[in-house]
């Protein structure tokens, strides 16, 4: 991270945030200068966990898949919208209550609870390079990331993601790389595996329907990319989703 130091944040009471362990953060309340001085009355509740827990549950179980995303960009810094805040912090509250075993199933609740909420925003992007995000960038990165999410069965090209933010390639090239540490085309093959999993497991689609509907046009293309992220084939995939549902 860069010398600026921690982001900070102002907030609202019921607000709900997901940070992950690169990205520095801290809270002002409006009128406060210090991010930890906090108005008497309020009170911040934070859940700590480390990832790698659940690494072998993301390996072994396919349909987690949402939950290991959500977290792989949780160094973007993620506020969840004002609709779903309270019933997340309502399940928040309850963790304190649980014994060691239930608190893990709770939290792996909370986090599938977060991972699907479309609604939010994410809150900064420099990641491991260290630039400090302006308001401006933190509102193009989210129409990037609206833009494809609208448009991710059609075909998009480069010059037409960056045509359409009135950009050259090379700059929206640049721009979007150091700000998500990777490539757009990277993020776009992605998301398109992403929802061919949502395709498959919600069962209206088969493997070759998945492939087009998620936006590739060479079934080749999609199965290397799929095995490549997923570590196993699409036909793998849908077997492994079947039997867990049997």
């Amino acid at each position: 991270m860069s010398s600026g130091g921690a982001e900070t944040y102002s907030f609202k009471p019921g607000e709900v945030y997901l940070f992950g362990s690169n990205l520095p953060h801290g809270f002002k309340t409006e009128g406060r200068m210090e991010a930890d001085d906090m108005v008497p009355g309020t009170r911040r509740i934070s859940v700590f966990f480390n990832r790698n827990v659940f690494e072998s549950l993301f390996e072994q179980n396919p349909e987690t898949s949402s939950i290991k995303n959500l977290l792989d960009n949780a160094s973007l810094g993620y506020k969840l919208s004002v609709g779903n805040s309270q019933e997340i912090l309502s399940k928040i509250r309850r963790l304190r209550n649980k014994d060691d075993f239930d608190k893990v199933l709770e939290l792996l609740d909370i986090l599938d609870s977060i991972s699907q909420d479309d609604q939010g925003d994410y809150l900064s992007a420099y990641g491991e390079v260290g630039t400090d995000l302006i308001d401006e960038d933190i509102h193009m990165i989210n129409e990037v990331f609206a833009y494809t999410e609208a448009n991710f069965q059609e075909r998009i090209s480069l010059a037409d993601v960056a045509g359409h933010f009135k950009m050259t390639p090379p700059t929206f090239s640049r721009f979007f790389k150091s700000r998500t540490q990777k490539t757009y085309i990277q993020f776009l093959i992605e998301l398109r595996i992403t929802k061919a999993c949502e395709f498959i497991r919600a069962g209206t689609h088969n493997t070759t329907e998945s492939c087009f509907n998620s936006g590739f046009t060479n079934i080749s293309s999609f199965h290397r990319h799929f095995k490549s992220i997923k570590g196993m084939t699409p036909t793998e995939y849908k077997t492994r989703v079947s039997s867990n549902f049997n």
